[in-house]
């Protein structure tokens, strides 16, 4: 017998097999650490408290560019200023991922090969999903893969179950 398809152990509806986050509500599909049932979004429960602290000194918000910080994390895991940053985990040296997040446990936290992209707009930056297997928040909204969404500067992001911020200054308007 073939198993094509997970079924969530929370509001029972189908899931892909390669899914570990149920994308109808969110609960883990396959997670060791958690409780059968946890939802993801009870993910900072599950977490050291010191990777709880979120904020930032100023000095961290560059002055061009934008800062992605994981979870936890005091340095940028991306600090740059290119016009589109693609996020997800580097599958061999063809890869176009700017954002490679494989060493910080990106495949456990299922985090796609190409997940996201952030891309520079006129005031600022949007956000988009890639069609991610495990889906993508911003500051806790489920996105609907490709529809761009505004990204504020200190914004929340989770790329499954991997939480990111991100930090960057507005350009000043021109007229």
């Amino acid at each position: 017998m073939n198993i094509f398809e997970k079924f969530c152990p929370v509001c029972n509806n189908k899931n892909e097999l390669e899914a570990i986050v149920c994308r109808h509500c969110g609960a883990a599909l396959e997670d060791s650490f958690a409780e059968p049932g946890t939802k993801t979004t009870d993910i900072q429960s599950l977490l050291p408290e010191g990777s709880r602290d979120w904020s930032m000194h100023e000095a961290a918000v560059p002055d061009r560019g934008i800062a992605v910080y994981v979870e936890g994390a005091y340095h940028p895991a991306y600090l740059d200023s290119k016009e589109e940053i693609v996020i997800g985990r580097k599958a061999g040296t063809t890869s176009d991922v700017s954002i490679d997040l494989s060493a910080s446990d990106g495949f456990r936290l299922g985090l796609s090969r190409r997940h996201a992209v952030i891309r520079r707009k006129e005031q600022g930056y949007e956000l988009l999903d890639l069609g991610s297997v495990n889906g993508t928040w911003l500051n806790d909204e489920r996105l609907v893969p490709h529809k761009s969404y505004p990204l504020a500067s200190g914004s929340s992001l989770r790329l499954g179950r991997m939480r990111l911020f991100v930090l960057y200054r507005p350009r000043a308007e021109t007229k």
